[in-house]
């Protein structure tokens, strides 16, 4: 692990040396300090940063330390759990799928078995995620995949990573070997996504289960999760839960998000109208554009088409956040071993210019003289 370990180091600053001297009009050093500024003033033990311009990787640096011994430095090599990030490969998996003719969007939900159960059971709660959850309503499987169960099904957004989390037992029930095969092995959504997205797009330091055996070294090589108090002391948290549910389960490293978001740009892993679909709104009921589709929050923002989407898990100790400009073919992709990301995004709103590091971001990258006049001011 320690020769891999400085093997990527030599290997990060090599494409930082020939990146920084690319044509630019962004001072990558001060965007750098800026970055590890607000790491410290978040108290993030270990980050990860890339961005990727013009499908190709512009700049990527690691921050930090990966374990709780302070003895292995971050690099954009290191791999992370991507928590919600998770969801973008989740929706690109279905429209595979759907696309294949394997699966129907229009099928309801409650024809997976224990489904019914789970919505009353989660209806019956104090949860957020409860609140207008009606399960006699005819759930789809597109209204779980673009976060439209609640308040009429079909009628408005809000964020729902329980309901999110059943979609791989809809697919071990369809294709796969039942609703009680999901866990414990490499499932059926993960090989899938396998299949579809992380073997094409040639991402060799991710796993889409840490059940995936031809990928151990990525799970040897996982950044240690923290809990870190207001005073800054950390506790190491616990590895998360192995298989993929499918509103989290990726691990992936910032190199690898960098090819997975050209192997989108580029059509590699988004043939035929997947792309189309990947890359547009979802609509609510009455046709208007909903915020979030196939597992990605859409916004404009000042006059600027974006599509995102951001990962925090509390029990394990990660955040993260993928922000992509389709029409300025750029993207920024961040990866932490805290919660330091997380900003808290209200569950019916897509606001990632609330995020301190995404404003940082928008200051260095993006001009307000150059945005798009069809895209309302957000």
């Amino acid at each position: 692990m320690q020769y891999l370990q400085r093997l990527s180091s030599i290997l990060a600053i090599l494409v930082i040396c020939f990146q920084s001297s690319a044509s630019t009009d962004v001072s990558l050093d001060e965007f750098d300090k800026k970055l590890d500024a607000l790491r410290q003033e978040k108290m993030i033990p270990g980050m990860s940063v890339a961005v990727v311009k013009d499908n190709q990787l512009l700049w990527s640096k690691g921050y930090g330390h990966a374990d709780s011994n302070r003895e292995i430095a971050v690099t954009p090599e290191t791999p992370f759990w991507i928590a919600s990030v998770t969801k973008t490969f989740v929706g690109l998996a279905f429209l595979h799928l759907e696309a294949n003719g394997q699966i129907s969007f229009d099928e309801l939900a409650a024809e997976t078995p224990e489904f019914d159960g789970l919505c009353q059971w989660l209806a019956g709660t104090t949860i957020p995620f409860a609140e207008g959850l009606d399960c006699s309503e005819p759930i789809r499987i597109k209204h779980i995949l673009h976060h439209q169960v609640n308040k009429p099904v079909g009628d408005a957004f809000m964020y729902n990573p329980i309901m999110y989390s059943r979609l791989s037992r809809y697919l071990e029930h369809k294709l796969g070997e039942g609703v009680r095969s999901v866990e414990g092995r490499h499932n059926f959504l993960a090989q899938t996504i396998d299949k579809h997205i992380i073997i094409p797009a040639k991402m060799t330091r991710s796993m889409a289960s840490m059940w995936d055996r031809s990928r151990a070294l990525v799970y040897f090589d996982l950044a240690d999760g923290f809990k870190v108090d207001a005073r800054g002391y950390k506790t190491k948290m616990p590895r998360p839960d192995k298989h993929i549910p499918g509103g989290a389960g990726v691990v992936s490293t910032v190199h690898d998000l960098a090819k997975y978001d050209i192997a989108i740009s580029t059509g590699k892993i988004t043939p035929g109208k997947i792309k189309h679909k990947l890359m547009s709104p979802a609509t609510f009921n009455n046709g208007s554009d909903a915020p979030y589709g196939y597992g990605w929050y859409f916004q404009c923002y000042q006059g600027h088409r974006l599509m995102w989407h951001s990962g925090w898990d509390p029990d394990h100790g990660y955040s993260a956040m993928l922000l992509r400009m389709p029409e300025k073919n750029l993207t920024f992709i961040l990866l932490t071993n805290s919660e330091g990301v997380w900003w808290g995004n209200p569950i019916d709103q897509a606001r990632i210019q609330d995020s301190p590091f995404a404003q940082l971001f928008f200051e260095a990258f993006v001009k307000q003289d150059q945005s798009d006049p069809s895209c309302a001011a957000g």
